[in-house]
């Protein structure tokens, strides 16, 4: 057989096999989608990544997070570590989980110990948007019920803050216009997760924001 006939018997079966490997990459890209958005946004979620955080605050070494003194000048921070905690009240209510820990970077794992600060957003302190988000089967189970006037505390290790609830939005899970880096509108803080809470087992495609304003706190420059 002909070196030209091989090559043709090789490229006929490459071909052949093309549907097949096709057909293997998207069942693979299906089942890290299944994964990675269904299970993480359905209302298992929970089950599948065990069980609450200790509301104490623990970090990752076992310490208990301790809030520091006011201070103007903004500490170095390491990704990945508990810097604040959150807690939210209000009049005839109160957040359900206290002391809700809250680490620089948002990604999943973050996400599945504590609330997370997006890592483009300003500080407490910094007079621009901090952007803080956290799964609503965990830490912000409540989120969508907090009313207007709610008071948000946010104790850091470089002093406390305390901001004020002006406005709820919803909007979908496609749109950045509330999770952005914004100096527009001074010192905001936003706390976002899925909605709505109670899904029936459906991917959740809409997001719930709380829009705040700082009533109390110190500014702070690097």
């Amino acid at each position: 057989m002909s070196r030209n006939t091989k090559t043709k018997f090789a490229s006929k079966g490459l071909l052949s096999l093309l549907p097949f490997l096709l057909f293997f990459a998207a069942v693979m890209l299906c089942s890290f989608y299944l994964f990675t958005v269904v299970l993480e946004e359905s209302s298992y979620f929970g089950l599948v990544v065990g069980e609450r955080i200790s509301s104490t605050g623990d970090d990752d070494n076992g310490s208990t997070f301790v809030a520091g003194a006011a201070t103007d000048r903004l500490p170095s921070i390491d990704y990945g570590k508990q810097f604040a905690q959150i807690n939210v009240t209000w009049d005839g209510g109160g957040w359900d989980i206290k002391n809700i820990p809250v680490r620089l970077g948002n990604d999943k794992a973050i996400l599945k110990k504590s609330a997370g600060m997006s890592f483009s957003s300003g500080f407490p302190g910094q007079g621009q948007r901090v952007i803080i988000s956290a799964h609503v089967t965990r830490d912000f189970a409540q989120l969508e019920d907090t009313p207007n006037g709610a008071i948000v505390t946010v104790d850091t290790i470089y002093g406390p803050y305390q901001y004020r609830v002006v406005n709820k939005v919803h909007f979908s899970g496609t749109d950045r216009t509330y999770l952005e880096p914004s100096l527009k509108y001074g010192e905001q803080l936003i706390l976002y997760t899925c909605y709505p809470r109670d899904n029936d087992g459906h991917r959740r495609t809409e997001r719930c924001a709380l829009i705040c304003e700082k009533i109390s706190g110190l500014e702070v420059t690097r």
